[in-house]
C-alpha cells in the first residue's frame, strides 16, 4: 500500500493520462456495459414478434398512423429483459413509451420504459430494458410525439442480444474528468495560486480556452448533418415571402447591395387602411398579410436588428465567397469571437481587481462563465434573433478587457495605452450596433475606471488627454453615424426601430414606470425562475408558464432565471465588497455597486419594454456571471482548514454543475434546433447517459 501511494505521488503527466484512460475504460465496462455482460445469465429466449398477423401490415412493415400511433402484442408468455424495435419513417426525434402486462399485473397495461428514436436516420432502432415479473403477456408500443407522417415498424424483438458498444464521447469525457481530478491532487493545484507568468499555468489556461472553443465547434458540427454552412444569395421571391420568417441580416445585406436602407419587401397597401397597423389582433381579424417582426414606418419595412453581425460576419463571408453564411455559421463565428473576448475580459478583470486567485477555481471558473452567460444556448439556437445578442456579449467583454488593460498600462509606451482606449471606444460603438440597451452595462463598468484616471492628481493633463481623446473619437464618430442612420430611417436619432415592429402587440404603448409588483416579477423571472427538470436527456427545459397578473398584456415565452446557473449565485457575495471599509477596495466597490445597479435597471427596462424571454435574460448574463466569478475568487478561501475545504468543495461543485448545465442548454432551448436539424447527433449525445 505504501509503494502504491509513493507511485501515485510520483506519477507524471503521461502516467496520469494513461491511468485516467484506464479508469474510464473500467468504469465504461463496469457501469455502462453491464447489460452486455449480464445477458449471458438466465433463460431469456430471443423472440421476434410476428408483425404480419396484425391489421395494416403491408408485407414489409407495420405502419403506425397519425391518428393511432400505438400497437399492442397480446397472447405472449415468456420472460423478458428487453425489447428492441427497428423503425423507418420521418427524419426526426420521436418519443414514446413501452407498456406491459405480466403475471403480477395481468389486467392493466402499465408503463415500463420510454424511448427516443429517429426513424429516418441512423438511430432508427431503440432498445428498452424491461423486467417482467413472471412471464410477459402483453407488450404495447406507443409514440407520444405528435406524428406528421406514419412510422413503420420493421421488426420487434424480445430479448435481443445486446452488442458491445463503447461510446467514444463518453469515454473521452470520463477520461478527461479523471485526468483533471488526479492531476489536481497529484500537483496540489487546489493549493496553488494562478500566476499568468508561469508557462504551466499558461498552458492550463490555454487548455480551458481550447475546451470552450471545442464545445462551440461541436455545436457547429452538430447543427447540420450535411455540414453545409454557406448558402447562395436568395432569390427575390424568398426575400419577399411573407410566410417565412427570413433572416433579417440577409434581407438587410440585400437592401444595402441595392443602395437602399429599407428592405426590399412587398408592402400590403391594406396596412395603411387599418386603424392601428401595429395591433396584431386587428391585422389578424381583417386578414391583412404582412412581414413578421420587421419595423414598419411610413409605408416601408426596415430591420431593427443591430448591424454589427452584418459587418463582422455577413459582409466578410459575402466578399470572400460570394455566398452568405447560414445562421449556424454566423452564430459560431460570433460565439468563437465572444469566447476569446470573455477570456480576455477575465484576465483584464483579474489584474485590475483580484491579483491573486486560486488556480483550480480560476481555471474551472473560466469555463463556468462561458456556460453561465448562456453563450452556448444562444449559439445552438441557430436563429438570427440571437446573433445580435452573441455579438453584444462579445463586444461587452471586449470593452471590459480593453478598459482594464488600458487603465492598468500606466506609462508603458506612448502607443499602447491610447490604442487600448481607442479599441475600448470602438467596442462601445460595436456594442451599440449589436444591442443598444447593453451600453448601460458598459457605462456602469467603465465610469469608475475612467473617472479614476480623470481625477488622478498625479497624472498630467497630457496623460489624461491621451486616454480620453482616443476613446472619445470613435465613440463620437460612431455615435453620430448611428444617430444619423436612425434619423434618416425613423426621423429620430434615438429610434432604432423597435417601436415600430409588427409583432405580438403595439410596442409604442410600452412605457417605463416604477411599480414594485413589476420589479418583484422581474427579479423572479430574470433571476429565480427555475428550469423545468426532466427525467431524461437533456434533463432540463425552459419554462413556458404564463403569468397574467401584470394589469396589462406582457410578452412571455421561453425563460429561466440566471440563478439556475449555480455560478451566478456567487453574486450574492458582492455584498461583502459593498460593505467593506478598506480604502484599497474603493474602485472594486464602485464598479461592483454601479454594475449591480445597471443590471437591475437594465433588467427592469427589458421587462417593461419587452417582457419575459430568455433573450432578455441574456442581456444580463455576462455581467452577472463575471461579477459572481470575481466574488468567488475573492471570498472562497484556499482549502487549508476543514470549514475552508467544505466551502471550497461547494464552490467547485457549483462550477462543475454550471459547466454541465451550460452544455445541456445546447440540446434544450427555445428553438431546439439541434434536435430538429440533426436528430442523429442529438440521440448520439443523449444515449451517452444511458446505462
Amino acid at each position: 500500500m505504501k509503494k502504491y501511494k509513493v507511485f501515485l505521488a510520483k506519477a507524471n503527466i503521461r502516467v496520469i493520462l494513461a491511468g485516467s484512460f484506464l479508469l474510464a475504460c473500467i468504469l465504461e465496462l463496469a457501469l455502462f456495459q453491464t447489460a452486455f455482460f449480464t445477458q449471458h445469465f438466465g433463460n431469456y429466449p430471443r423472440t421476434e414478434l410476428n408483425l404480419s398477423s396484425l391489421e395494416g401490415y403491408n408485407g414489409e412493415a407495420l405502419p403506425l398512423l397519425l391518428d393511432n400511433p400505438t400497437v399492442s402484442f397480446d397472447g405472449l408468455s415468456l420472460p423478458v429483459r428487453n425489447v428492441t424495435v427497428h423503425t423507418a419513417g420521418p427524419a426526426q426525434v420521436l418519443s414514446g413509451n413501452i407498456g406491459i402486462c405480466d403475471e403480477a399485473n395481468a389486467w392493466r397495461t402499465m408503463g415500463a420504459g420510454s424511448f427516443q428514436v429517429n426513424p429516418g436516420g441512423q438511430k432508427s432502432d431503440f432498445t428498452v430494458r424491461l423486467n417482467s415479473r413472471g412471464n410477459l403477456t402483453r407488450l404495447r408500443i406507443n409514440f407520444t410525439s405528435e406524428l406528421t407522417e406514419p412510422v413503420f415498424l420493421l421488426s420487434v424483438v424480445l430479448n435481443e442480444r445486446v452488442p458491445f458498444q463503447m461510446h467514444p464521447l463518453r469515454l473521452f469525457l470520463m477520461a478527461g474528468f479523471f485526468f483533471v481530478l488526479w492531476a489536481s491532487v497529484r500537483f496540489r493545484l487546489y493549493e496553488a495560486e494562478y500566476s499568468p507568468q508561469k508557462k504551466s499555468h499558461q498552458l492550463m489556461n490555454l487548455s480551458v480556452l481550447l475546451l470552450c472553443l471545442l464545445v462551440s465547434c461541436g455545436v457547429l458540427y452538430g447543427s447540420d448533418p450535411a455540414h453545409q454552412f454557406l448558402r447562395s444569395f436568395p432569390a427575390l421571391e424568398e426575400i419577399r415571402s411573407p410566410e417565412l420568417i427570413v433572416d433579417a441580416y440577409m434581407q438587410q445585406l440585400d437592401a444595402f447591395e441595392k443602395g437602399q436602407l429599407e428592405l426590399d419587401l412587398d408592402v400590403n397597401p391594406q396596412l395603411d387602411t387599418l386603424n392601428n397597423p401595429y395591433d396584431k389582433g386587428e391585422r389578424d381579424k381583417k386578414d391583412v398579410t404582412y412581414h413578421w417582426d420587421r419595423a414598419y414606418y411610413n409605408g416601408k419595412y426596415y430591420s431593427y436588428f443591430g448591424l454589427a453581425p452584418l459587418f463582422t460576419v455577413y459582409y466578410p463571408v459575402y466578399w470572400l465567397t460570394g455566398m452568405l453564411p447560414t445562421e449556424a455559421l454566423a452564430a459560431s463565428v460570433l460565439s468563437v469571437s465572444a469566447i476569446l473576448a470573455v477570456f480576455f475580459a477575465i484576465h483584464g478583470l483579474l489584474i485590475t481587481f483580484r491579483p491573486r486567485a486560486n488556480l483550480l477555481l480560476f481555471l474551472l471558473g473560466e469555463a463556468a462563465v462561458v456556460s453561465a452567460s448562456f453563450l452556448y444556448l444562444m449559439q445552438a439556437s441557430l436563429n438570427f434573433y440571437y446573433l445580435p445578442l452573441i455579438s453584444a456579449l462579445g463586444w461587452l467583454a471586449a470593452f471590459m478587457g480593453f478598459s482594464c488593460f488600458a487603465c492598468q498600462s500606466g506609462g508603458q509606451g506612448r502607443i499602447r495605452r491610447p490604442l487600448l482606449f481607442a479599441l475600448a471606444g470602438i467596442s462601445v460603438v460595436m456594442l451599440v450596433l449589436s444591442r443598444p440597451n447593453m451600453v448601460l452595462l458598459a457605462a456602469a463598468f467603465g465610469a469608475p475606471l475612467f473617472l479614476r484616471i480623470l481625477f488622478d492628481r498625479s497624472a498630467s493633463l497630457k496623460e489624461k488627454l491621451l486616454c480620453a481623446v482616443p476613446f472619445l473619437i470613435p465613440v463620437i464618430l460612431g455615435g453620430a453615424a448611428v444617430m444619423y442612420y436612425n434619423y434618416i430611417r425613423f426621423d429620430s436619432v434615438f429610434e432604432f426601430g423597435t417601436t415600430y415592429q409588427l409583432t405580438e402587440s403595439d410596442i409604442r404603448y410600452n412605457r417605463l414606470s416604477l411599480n414594485l409588483h413589476h420589479l418583484g416579477s422581474m427579479l423572479y423571472h430574470y433571476f429565480f425562475e427555475p428550469f423545468v427538470r426532466t427525467e431524461f436527456f437533456p434533463y432540463l427545459r425552459f419554462t413556458t408558464e404564463k403569468c397574467v397578473d401584470f394589469g396589462n398584456y406582457l410578452y412571455q415565452e421561453y425563460s429561466a432565471g440566471l440563478f439556475q446557473m449555480p455560478l451566478n449565485l456567487g453574486i450574492l457575495l458582492t455584498g461583502i465588497t459593498l460593505f467593506s471599509k478598506e480604502k484599497k477596495n474603493s474602485l472594486k466597490k464602485h464598479v461592483c455597486a454601479l454594475l449591480l445597479v445597471g443590471i437591475v435597471i437594465l433588467g427592469y427596462i427589458d421587462f417593461l419594454l419587452g417582457g419575459i424571454h430568455i433573450r432578455y435574460v441574456c442581456d444580463l448574463s455576462l455581467a452577472v456571471s463575471l461579477l459572481a466569478f470575481l466574488a468567488l475568487l475573492e471570498y472562497i478561501p484556499s482549502p487549508q482548514t476543514r470549514s475552508a475545504r467544505i466551502l471550497y468543495a461547494l464552490a467547485l461543485g457549483m462550477l462543475v454543475l454550471t459547466v454541465g448545465q451550460g452544455w445541456l442548454t445546447i440540446f434544450s432551448n427555445e428553438t431546439n434546433a439541434v434536435l430538429k436539424n440533426n436528430p442523429d447527433f442529438y440521440l448520439t449525445v443523449g444515449r451517452m447517459f444511458y446505462l
